[in-house]
C-alpha cells in the first residue's frame, strides 16, 4: 500500500480478554438479511438464514430502554449481557438533514431490518462504560465452577490422536509448555488471523504449505486462502464552522458525533453497496490521533490534512466497500509459534473494486450539494501528498492514495470450505472453529456484532450435539 507507513497494512489485533471488542470503534451494527440468507444457501443449511439468525441476535442484546421506544421492539434484546445504546448529539441531527436532502432515508438503528438507511448508530456501550465482550459476558459467570481463563498463554498446536480426534491443546504459559486435555471437543476461537496460523501449525491446512514447512498433514483443507476484509477510503471535508469554544470530551459518552448509513446505487437493490462512518470534529488535533495510528496513512498525508484544516470544523469519513471481490491470504512465516503469519491481504489487486470505490466515493459526495453542507463552505480536502492531477483518472488516484483496511479480517476458516455449517472442521473429529475467521462471505456491518451472533449460535449447535441441557 504506496501511501500507508512503511507501504504495509496495519493489521490490528485485540491480544487481551475481549479481543477487538475491547478496542473496536463500538459500533453495534448487524449487516442485513442479504448476508445471513446467502450463507444460508451456500452452505444450503436454512438455519443460517436471517430468520433463524436474530434470536440470537436479540439473546445477547440488552438495549437500553431510553431508546426502545425509538426502535421496532420486535427486533432488539433488552434481557442480553451486552449492553447497547445510543449517544444522541444535535451535531449529527443537523447533518443527517443533509444525507436526506439528497435522497438518503434517515432511520433509527439499520440492523438488518432495514438495510439501507443513515442513522447515528447504535454503540456497545451502557452505563458510560465500553461492552467488550469479555466485560459483557466474561464477567458474568466468572464464578462458574467450569469456567477457567488462562491469561497471557499462548496455544501453540491442536492435539489429535491416531484417527483424528482433537484430544487437547499445547500451551505455553511462564515459559512452561502445559498440555490440556478434552473430554468432548476443542473449540478454536482465536480470531481470523490466529486461528488458521494455529490450525496449519497443528497439520489441519493446505498440503503443499504444510508440506513445506516439514508439518505432518493432517486435513487438507484451504486454511487461511480466501481472508476477506472491508476496504475503507478516507474523505475529509472542511467546514465553514469556526470552533470557538471547545467543550471538554465527557469520558462516559461516545467522544465523537458520529453517523453510520448504509447505500446502494440501484435504488431498488434489498441490501446496500458501501457504507459511511462519519465523524464530526471539532479541532484538527483530534484527527491527528486518527490519521497517523488509525488509519496509518504516511506523515505526509496528515501533515497535508493539519496543514489545510485551518481552525475549522471537519467532516472525517470512511466509505466502505462492503462486498469487495479482492481475497486475501495467511500463510506460515515459521512453524515457530510466536512469530507472525505472512499476511497478503491483496487489497485493489482486482479492477472492479477499485472502479467500485470510485462510484461509491462520487456517490456519496453527493451530499455537498445539499444546503447544509452549501451553508457551510464546505470544501473537500485533497492531499497534496497523493500527486492526483484534476483529469479523468483524478478519483482513480484518490482512491488508491487514501484506501485503508477496514480491521474486520474475516473468512480464513470459512464454513462450507474449512468448517461444515456447524462449524465442525472437515477431516478431522471433535474440532471446531468459532468466530469470525468462519464468515464464508464478509457482512454489510462491522463485524463485532455478527461475530457474537456466531458464538450465541454455535454455544446452541455444541450443546445439541453433545446432548447438553440448554443453560
Amino acid at each position: 500500500m504506496k501511501y500507508m507507513k512503511n507501504q504495509v497494512v496495519q493489521v490490528t489485533r485485540g491480544k487481551m480478554l475481549g479481543g477487538t471488542s475491547s478496542i473496536n470503534l463500538m459500533a453495534y451494527t448487524r449487516g442485513n438479511c442479504h448476508d445471513c440468507d446467502t450463507w444460508a444457501k451456500i452452505v444450503n443449511d436454512t438455519t443460517w438464514k436471517w430468520e433463524n439468525v436474530l434470536p440470537y441476535f436479540i439473546k445477547s442484546e440488552r438495549l437500553d430502554e431510553s431508546d426502545l421506544n425509538c426502535v421496532d421492539k420486535e427486533l432488539h434484546g433488552t434481557e442480553g449481557y451486552l449492553g447497547v445504546s445510543t449517544q444522541h448529539n444535535d451535531v449529527t441531527s443537523e447533518y443527517l438533514k443533509a444525507f436526506s436532502e439528497v435522497g438518503h432515508d434517515i432511520e433509527y438503528g439499520i440492523n438488518g431490518d432495514k438495510p439501507v438507511g443513515f442513522s447515528e448508530p447504535l454503540f456497545t456501550i451502557a452505563n458510560g462504560t465500553r461492552q467488550s465482550a469479555a466485560l459483557a459476558f466474561l464477567s458474568n459467570f466468572q464464578d462458574r465452577t467450569n469456567l477457567h481463563v488462562l491469561k497471557n498463554a499462548l496455544v501453540t498446536k491442536i492435539l489429535f490422536d491416531d484417527n483424528k480426534c482433537a484430544t487437547g491443546v499445547e500451551l505455553i504459559l511462564n515459559d512452561r509448555l502445559l498440555t490440556i486435555r478434552a473430554t468432548k471437543e476443542v473449540i478454536v476461537s482465536a480470531g481470523a488471523i490466529n486461528s488458521p496460523q494455529l490450525l496449519m501449525l497443528s497439520g489441519v491446512g493446505p498440503r503443499q504449505h504444510l508440506k513445506h514447512k516439514n508439518i505432518k498433514v493432517i486435513s487438507d483443507l484451504p486454511v487461511g486462502q480466501k481472508m476477506q476484509d472491508h476496504i475503507y477510503v478516507l474523505v475529509v471535508h472542511k467546514m465553514g464552522k469556526e470552533i470557538l469554544n471547545k467543550k471538554p470530551v465527557d469520558p462516559s459518552k461516545y467522544p465523537l458525533p458520529l453517523i453510520i448509513g448504509y447505500a446502494a446505487l440501484n435504488k431498488t437493490q434489498k441490501y446496500p453497496d458501501y457504507e459511511i462512518t462519519t465523524a464530526i470534529l471539532n479541532d484538527k488535533n483530534d484527527f491527528m490521533p486518527s490519521c497517523v495510528f488509525f488509519l496509518s496513512l504516511k506523515d505526509e498525508i496528515c501533515q497535508d490534512y493539519y496543514d489545510h484544516s485551518g481552525n475549522r470544523q471537519l467532516m472525517y469519513t470512511l466509505v466502505s466497500y462492503l462486498y469487495p471481490k479482492f481475497r486475501g491470504q495467511i500463510l506460515l512465516n515459521t512453524t515457530n509459534p510466536r512469530d507472525q503469519p505472512l499476511i497478503y491481504p491483496n487489497y485493489l489487486t482486482e479492477e472492479k473494486d477499485i472502479e467500485n470505490l470510485e462510484k461509491y466515493v462520487k456517490d456519496y459526495l453527493k451530499v455537498t450539494n445539499s444546503s447544509v453542507f452549501k451553508s457551510v463552505n464546505s470544501e473537500l480536502i485533497i492531499p497534496r501528498a497523493c500527486n492526483c492531477v484534476p483529469d479523468q483518472s483524478f478519483w482513480k488516484c484518490y482512491v488508491k492514495c487514501l484506501v485503508i483496511s477496514g480491521y474486520h479480517f474475516s473468512g480464513t476458516c470459512a464454513m462450507g470450505e474449512v468448517v461444515d455449517s456447524r462449524l465442525r472442521v472437515y477431516g478431522v473429529k471433535k474440532l471446531r472453529v468459532v468466530d469470525a475467521s468462519v464468515m464464508l462471505r464478509i457482512p454489510g456491518a462491522h463485524t463485532n456484532a455478527p461475530t457474537i451472533m456466531i458464538g450465541e449460535k454455535a454455544a446452541d449447535m455444541i450443546k445439541e450435539d453433545h446432548e447438553l441441557l440448554l443453560l
